[in-house]
């Protein structure tokens, strides 16, 4: 949803900084994966540069006759022509997917572990399950914390790319060693859990050397989630047989991260690396308020052409600057109202500051206040980043050339505008890929709504189940029906469905 803030990561010339790369040997225990693959895609002793990442995503793809069963074949039918799913996940994948394509390469795991994310949560660490499951790889707490992630109220390693990556691995690793080597049913582990894959093992009365994925009963969501990944994989393998285009990504890690060595606003990041706050959040979801974590961790990811830029800052940094609002320690006893009072400000206004959902407060947690003699008023607030940003409609042209690395979805975020309005008011068919020079006419956009107030842009996004309806779902995270339509450019005659 919000990766277009980033747009020099997205639209950087694939043929710059290729990478070479060397495939991994493939272990004893993943040859299966490959028997059916060609000979050339085997081969692992000799350095090869691809022209993309797609490409070396599909150099490790194995055709399996797994491709052809007709449950595959069925999810394959959601994807095919649906270029806006595409465009998206492409979007949030572009600074994040060359990390977790290498990781899954030097563990020696099928390439298609690396493509989950696309499943899981169309590759927003935003996104978070009913049951909540939250990031990328969409890990509930019980597991992310037997997996060493770290969750409290400034950090959660769920949404962080990096630390969530490796903990679902090591959890996938496991369960594949839990289920004799079986990829298949170690992903249907991942999705329902084992205590359910043994009810229905015990269902069938089998034993996990001879479990079938395909005969087992599971639940409906999981029964659909691994042939869902499956033919994704196909798709990736030969999108054009699916009338689908996929966005350039360069065979390059487009990030550095850097360890700061103490709490830091990342409003100051953005300033010292000239860049949006909106970027720097997004290239670092797992912090949950707008500084690093106070004790641990306190590592930043910047573009990798910016990281020169952000160490020459910090170094002229004065330490004072690194954080411009203090922590009020919660007393037992305390009450908002009442540290409002002595701080000379508002419960309201303290309410805002912490992004706090109610005026409710617990003993041993803290407050942030802003430094100096006076707080902010609800007015100035507005005003004040990183509480509220206050963003201006952009003047939009009668007219867009479309650039290299352009595409629906990233125009209509561009433009604060709907890119099936874009296809509508241009006729454009569904699967149509846009053409750098190509002119949009964008004339029909002119009476868009201008000046609208923003909260600070960390999404959640809930998965449309069966049976769902905006207001059940608003009710749900006790929010209005009309902000959920709006967030989501959604209007009272339109319909949501499931997934």
């Amino acid at each position: 949803m919000i990766f277009a803030s980033c747009q020099l990561i997205q639209t950087q010339d694939s043929s710059a900084n290729q990478a070479t790369q060397r495939l991994p040997v493939k272990s004893a225990e993943t040859v299966r994966e490959f028997q059916a693959a060609p000979r050339n895609e085997l081969t692992s002793e000799h350095a090869i540069t691809y022209p993309s990442l797609w490409e070396r995503i599909r150099a490790s793809l194995s055709l399996q006759p797994a491709y052809s069963h007709p449950r595959v074949l069925e999810q394959a039918t959601r994807y095919a022509g649906n270029q806006e799913y595409f465009d998206l996940s492409a979007e949030r994948a572009a600074p994040l997917l060359h990390g977790i394509v290498s990781e899954a390469e030097s563990r020696g795991l099928p390439m298609r572990i690396a493509l989950l994310p696309f499943v899981e949560s169309a590759f927003s660490p935003y996104a978070r399950s009913r049951e909540g499951a939250v990031g990328l790889r969409q890990l509930l707490p019980g597991t992310a914390r037997a997996y060493g992630l770290q969750q409290d109220l400034r950090y959660d390693g769920r949404r962080d790319p990096g630390v969530s990556t490796t903990a679902a691995l090591d959890y996938l690793q496991s369960l594949r060693n839990e289920y004799n080597q079986d990829w298949l049913i170690a992903l249907a582990a991942y999705n329902t859990g084992s205590r359910n894959i043994r009810r229905a093992l015990r269902c069938e009365g089998v034993q996990f050397k001879v479990a079938d994925f395909w005969k087992l009963p599971l639940n409906a969501e999981t029964s659909a989630h691994v042939p869902r990944l499956l033919a994704l994989a196909s798709v990736i393998a030969k999108p054009e047989a699916f009338s689908i285009g996929l966005a350039e990504l360069s065979d390059s890690e487009p990030l550095s991260h850097v360890d700061i060595g103490r709490q830091i606003e990342l409003e100051q990041i953005a300033s010292l690396t000239d860049l949006e706050l909106e970027c720097v959040q997004t290239l670092n979801p797992g912090y949950l308020r707008w500084t690093t974590h106070p004790q641990f961790p306190q590592q930043i990811a910047v573009p990798r052409d910016r990281r020169a830029l952000l160490e020459r800052g910090l170094a002229q940094l004065q330490p004072s600057r690194f954080v411009t609002w203090e922590h009020y320690a919660i007393q037992p006893g305390d009450t908002l109202s009442e540290i409002a009072q002595q701080l000379g400000t508002s419960a309201e206004t303290l309410r805002v500051i912490n992004n706090l959902q109610g005026f409710r407060i617990i003993a041993g947690e803290s407050l942030l206040i802003p430094r100096g003699s006076s707080l902010p008023t609800l007015a100035e607030l507005r005003n004040l980043r990183p509480i509220y940003e206050r963003r201006q409609q952009p003047d939009i042209p009668d007219f867009y050339t479309v650039r290299r690395g352009d595409n629906l979805w990233s125009i209509a975020r561009r433009f604060d505008l709907r890119s099936a309005e874009i296809r509508a008011n241009n006729d454009l068919k569904l699967d149509s890929l846009l053409q750098p020079g190509q002119a949009l006419d964008l004339q029909f956009a002119r009476n868009a709504t201008a000046d609208r107030l923003l909260t600070t842009p960390r999404y959640d996004l809930s998965r449309v189940c069966p049976g769902d309806y905006l207001y059940q779902i608003a009710q749900l995270f006790e929010l209005d029906t009309a902000d959920l339509l709006r967030w989501n450019g959604l209007t009272n005659n339109d319909l949501i469905h499931q997934g």
